[in-house]
């Protein structure tokens, strides 16, 4: 056939010029969803590629078509595409994650971190705009009498065409077909069928190789969380009775004279417990001193006399300090929820055990505080379900130091203070610290306050983004060395722990520069570590105070302090616990053996032990947090964020 032919053919069959303007478009707009991150598009795997692009192919279709044939909409589709790859580019550049569907529940918390980074579109944002303006213009040259809709028809032939039962014009057909496309996504295991894998501890990885649609629907399809194999609720209650009791009778339990004599300790003293996540607290000297001999947070790393201290690994890199809260307060692991889940937002914690409502059982008043809004990561919401009798927010620190535009980390220190001072009654405090918050280009630490290192090998951007944090952590480490200094002085009985809840987003650039040949595990724990300490102002009994050393996972930190002064525990906490003997750590991108060596969540060689360690914590999660008889889902939704003064401190995602 001759291209005249062909163009006279395709004048009098305007459906096929129709559907190849659209097939055109759908490529463009693939592009510009991909391309402004994902420069590598030759490597991503022909099945994902192509089920993305039959995706956007169907979906502006359906744009087209269940409107009669309309232009608008289809353009509106490619440019809301395009506003994807975008806002993927910013979230990968600002916290070297994808965007999840987690992501969506936080839009408001999303919306306060707006301000606080600097905005620049790289060649490859130009790359996808420029495909997106082509698919536009595709879609927009779709000549004006194909769009045109037929003569309105009055209600008497409608009539008689329902009798007749005159089959679907092409147009419904077409609508039809593409929505059910589109509709049956969810009838199909992304994960289990086409084995599309959100691989936790590379997520970046896996949209780049399977596309962003592909991997985001995987993802969400997790979100309702799956049964352990071979799960029975009665089973599972009478394993974390078995094991609970094996910690009783074991070195670990009250047999144990040193934890016998704490018992006895706390039910006289009964302390002030302070529990502070410290933003983005990392010690960045495990990255070969930045190559320029960095000692990190000197003045925390050279407590003395702590209860205990060491590594603390996360669920949380670049940013997700909620997932951290979630671990710490519940004792729940992220490892079986997924990196792109935000239990915060999604699911139902009113039922689910913590440590606010186990000290308020035991006679103690619970408060929250975090110097920003309320409604960030729907804090306001958990925080009542979790049993807290008092959350102060951003309004309760009007007039605060601040430092880059955040309360500093003192300014919270001197707010724990004051709820000490206020009564004699034993408190419980859990203080989200806000000052090392990203953006790190500010430019706003002061002169005499400024860290200036010889870093060598390394972009100038992460230059500026290493120099700016290490000076807030300068600061921070500083603070929290003058708070319990302060608390020595202090007349009541007080224990401090505090971690740090995730590195900053740019850590691994440093990681990948000096560590490039060891296996693939022990490599990306690095980024997903802070540390911690166990702190008290009094002799606890039992305990010598000289700083032991005990790595271990952020989930595990509370019931390894609360068994180290004495508290009483629950039977899932000693059933974990006990359970630590054969995994002591666990996070969502790896476990860790019985001899530290870690492994990915899908490694075929992990030990027998560690295997079974995994299973059994798997299903008294789920048990402790899913099988209550409740929704598993919130009903307390986030409210927006920044409705208070607009005057008051920029927010961020914190």
């Amino acid at each position: 056939m001759s291209m005249k032919n062909l163009k006279s053919w395709m004048a009098e069959h305007p459906y096929p010029r129709t559907l190849a303007a659209i097939a055109g478009a759908s490529i463009c707009s693939t592009l510009a969803l991909e391309l402004p991150s994902n420069h590598e598009l030759w490597n991503m795997r022909p099945g994902p590629a192509l089920l993305e692009l039959m995706l956007i192919f169907c979906f502006l279709s359906l744009l087209f078509y269940l409107p009669r044939r309309r232009k608008t909409p289809a353009i509106l589709g490619v440019v809301a595409l395009a506003a994807i790859g975008i806002a993927e580019y910013f979230v990968i550049t600002f916290k070297s994650m994808p965007i999840q569907p987690g992501d969506l529940f936080a839009l408001s918390t999303a919306a306060t971190v707006a301000g606080s980074y600097t905005y620049e579109l790289s060649g490859y944002c130009f790359l996808g705009l420029a495909a997106a303006a082509i698919g536009i213009v595709l879609i927009a040259r779709i000549p004006r009498a194909i769009c045109e809709r037929p003569p309105r028809r009055d209600d008497q032939t409608e009539k008689s065409e329902r009798k007749t039962k005159l089959p679907l014009s092409v147009d419904r057909r077409t609508a039809l077909v593409a929505g059910a496309v589109l509709a049956g996504q969810a009838m199909i295991s992304y994960y289990d069928t086409l084995g599309i894998k959100l691989h936790t501890w590379k997520p970046l990885d896996s949209y780049y190789s399977q596309g962003f649609l592909p991997t985001f629907i995987s993802s969400a399809q997790k979100m309702v969380p799956p049964k352990p194999k071979h799960y029975d609720g009665r089973d599972t209650a009478a394993l974390i009775k078995r094991l609970a009791g094996r910690w009783n009778r074991g070195i670990h339990g009250v047999a144990n004279v040193d934890r016998a004599a704490a018992v006895a300790q706390f039910e006289q003293l009964k302390p002030s417990v302070i529990c502070i996540m410290n933003e983005s607290f990392a010690d960045l000297s495990i990255f070969n001193g930045l190559g320029c001999d960095y000692r990190g947070p000197e003045r925390f790393k050279a407590i003395d006399d702590a209860i205990m201290q060491g590594v603390s690994y996360m669920s949380a890199f670049g940013a997700g300090t909620c997932n951290s809260e979630f671990e710490f307060l519940t004792g729940h692991s992220m490892a079986y929820l997924g990196a792109g889940v935000y239990p915060f937002m999604t699911y139902n914690l009113a039922p689910t055990e913590n440590l606010a409502r186990q000290f308020k059982k035991l006679g103690y008043r619970a408060v929250a505080m975090h110097p920003n809004h309320a409604s960030n990561w729907n804090r306001e919401n958990v925080f009542t379900d979790m049993g807290f009798d008092e959350f102060l927010s951003i309004e309760d620190f009007a007039g605060a130091p601040q430092l880059c535009r955040k309360v500093t980390d003192a300014a919270t220190y001197d707010k724990c203070l004051e709820v000490l001072r206020q009564n004699n009654e034993p408190i419980f405090i859990h203080d989200v610290t806000m000052q090392n918050h990203s953006a790190y280009d500010t430019g706003l630490v002061p002169a005499d306050q400024q860290v200036h290192l010889n870093l060598n090998g390394i972009e100038d951007k992460v230059v500026t983004w290493t120099n700016e944090y290490c000076s807030l952590m300068d600061a921070s480490d500083k603070a929290f060395a003058d708070f319990l200094d302060q608390l020595r002085e202090l007349d009541r009985p007080v224990v401090v722990v505090m971690y740090g809840d995730h590195q900053p987003f740019f850590t691994d650039r440093y990681n990948d520069l000096y560590f490039t040949d060891e296996d693939e595990a022990t490599h990306t724990e690095r980024i997903w570590q802070t540390r911690y300490v166990v702190w008290a102002n009094y002799d606890v009994a039992g305990n010598a105070q000289t700083s032991e050393t005990l790595d271990t996972s952020i989930d595990n930190v509370g019931a390894l302090a609360l068994n180290a002064i004495g508290a009483p525990l629950t039977a899932y906490q000693r059933a974990r616990l006990q359970n630590r003997k054969n995994m002591p750590s666990i996070n969502v991108v790896g476990k860790q053996d019985a001899n530290g060596t870690w492994h990915v969540p899908e490694a075929e060689n992990m030990p027998s032990k560690l295997h079974e360690a995994d299973d059994r914590l798997e299903r008294m999660q789920y048990r402790k947090l899913f099988d209550h008889g409740g929704s598993v889902f919130t009903a307390h939704k986030q409210t927006a964020a920044n409705e208070t003064d607009p005057n008051a401190t920029p927010g961020a995602r914190a």
